[in-house]
């Protein structure tokens, strides 16, 4: 049950808030008056800051036993990121000018509709590459991949979304577990505190009660035969 790396979701707003910081440098440093710099400056190190706050936020990736998600699905989820906060920067824009003639506000609300603008077409950008993502990675690998033992094939039927070879290894720590007297409820609760599910905020299909005493069956009727 190793921990992976960042998020690929996350690493995309890390970036991006890289970009906007180094950007800021830049322009402080260009020698140009303050009253142009002084307003973007500010609000690039804002925008920054807000996507580094969403990058803490997105779960790092804990259980293998979960399916990576394919690069459409993270393209999909940065699109997705970038438009809610493309939209949140928009407000900021209408509340800094809202019943206001001020030059300042309205400068900042300028620079808050620019980063929204650009955040809306990486969002178009990040859609177009799922839409060309998706072909290449929605037919399973045909090559490479070791027959399933039966059990495995039958388990496998009733939680799609986890990778069989995972599964495989799932169903040997089940196994040992089940000969050594647990029951079902005491190996529900183990999977229910041991396994993750980084992509939903939902039960791991494999900690559920149903599941596990399904599996336990067909392991129970695989040593019953294989005695």
């Amino acid at each position: 049950m190793s921990r992976t790396l960042i998020a690929p979701v996350a690493a995309r707003f890390t970036a991006l808030a890289d970009t906007l910081s180094r950007n800021a440098a830049v322009l402080a440093a260009a020698g140009l008056p303050q009253v142009v710099t002084e307003v973007r400056v500010a609000v690039y190190g804002d925008v920054a800051a807000q996507l580094r706050l969403l990058a803490e936020q997105v779960p790092a990736a804990g259980n293998p036993l979960v399916l990576v998600p394919a690069a459409e699905d993270t393209a999909v989820a940065v699109a997705r990121r970038f438009e809610a906060l493309a939209g949140l920067l928009a407000a900021n824009a209408r509340l800094l000018t809202r019943r206001t003639a001020d030059a300042v506000m309205h400068r900042r609300a300028g620079v808050y509709c620019d980063v929204a603008a650009q955040l809306r077409l990486l969002a178009a950008d990040e859609r177009e590459a799922a839409t060309a993502a998706a072909p290449r990675t929605s037919r399973p690998p045909l090559s490479n991949t070791a027959p399933l033992s039966p059990v495995v094939a039958q388990a496998a039927v009733r939680v799609p979304r986890v990778r069989p070879e995972f599964l495989e290894a799932l169903l040997s720590a089940v196994a040992k577990r089940r000969a050594q007297g647990w029951s079902v409820a005491r190996l529900t609760l183990w999977l229910r505190t041991s396994l993750r599910d980084p992509q939903t905020e939902h039960v791991h299909p494999c900690a559920q009660r149903s599941f596990v005493a399904y599996l336990t069956a067909l392991l129970d009727t695989t040593t019953a035969r294989a005695a």
